[in-house]
């Protein structure tokens, strides 16, 4: 595909410029047959030195640049991506408080606790997080503290849909 585009782009530059395949070629130091089958509908693989050494001989000054729907969904995900490690992060936060404060731990699962009881009741959330966070925060502070940090292949949802999410704001 890309090379298809940049076939045509380079024989329109060489016909702006009035030169031949052969003209071209020359000052490019790659072969016309090169050059000709690069313009051609069907180009192949084409070595990305070639395509400098033309760029350079037909004076294109080329930046190639993702179409603007990939670049929103690239941002899209990053952001996702972004907002996952924080929420990562601060689970990894409050599992250390929780290991590390016994007297401040009760009420923060208690806290926690009622927000899962609230989803439930609310029916706000799928069952599937109410009930793997019912049974994590079921669990005494310290082993509540080490599962909260090896959440397995629910890790990323369970960060999504976190009862702690008071906690950080």
């Amino acid at each position: 595909m890309f090379a298809k585009q940049f076939g045509r782009i380079i024989r329109a530059a060489r016909g702006a410029r009035g030169l031949t395949q052969g003209e071209l070629a020359r000052r490019a130091k790659v072969s016309r047959t090169s050059l000709a089958r690069l313009e051609s509908a069907s180009p192949g693989a084409v070595q990305t030195d070639i395509l400098d050494r033309l760029c350079h001989a037909a004076d294109l000054h080329l930046t190639v640049g993702l179409d603007p729907r990939q670049e929103e969904r690239l941002r899209v995900r990053a952001e996702h991506r972004h907002r996952l490690d924080e929420r990562r992060l601060r689970h990894y936060r409050l599992a250390v408080d929780l290991a590390t404060n016994p007297e401040q731990a009760p009420a923060l699962i208690a806290r926690a606790q009622a927000v899962v009881e609230l989803w439930q009741r609310r029916g706000t959330c799928s069952p599937d997080y109410w009930t793997r966070w019912q049974e994590i925060l079921a669990l005494p502070p310290a082993r509540l503290a080490q599962r909260m940090t090896a959440l397995g292949e629910w890790e990323n949802a369970l960060f999504q849909n976190s009862p702690w999410s008071w906690a950080w704001t």
